[in-house]
């Protein structure tokens, strides 16, 4: 599993994109975005692309911030079916 900071900036993106590289495998990766307080472009980017590799993502305990910005975005469509929404306790519903 791999957990997202509080703060998902470009710096972030690019320090977690290689982590996130060498963990997509065959099965998805279980990304915790619990923690997460503010997040942007560049880590929703990321996050859509290790989406649409073969065996994609599950976030887990998607914080309101992250939520939030993916209907912002615009991505809530995207990324909407990577969250567990039994972890988030339906906060996507």
């Amino acid at each position: 599993m791999l957990t997202l900071p509080t703060l998902c900036d470009r710096a972030a993106a690019r320090a977690l994109h290689p982590d996130i590289r060498d963990a997509v495998g065959n099965d998805p990766l279980v990304i915790d975005a619990g923690e997460v307080q503010r997040i942007g472009q560049a880590m929703l980017q990321l996050l859509v692309s290790a989406a649409n590799t073969d065996a994609g993502i599950t976030i887990v305990s998607p914080s309101d911030a992250i939520i939030e910005a993916l209907r912002t975005a615009g991505l809530e469509t995207v990324l909407g079916e990577e969250i567990d929404h039994v972890a988030a306790g339906e906060k996507a519903a």
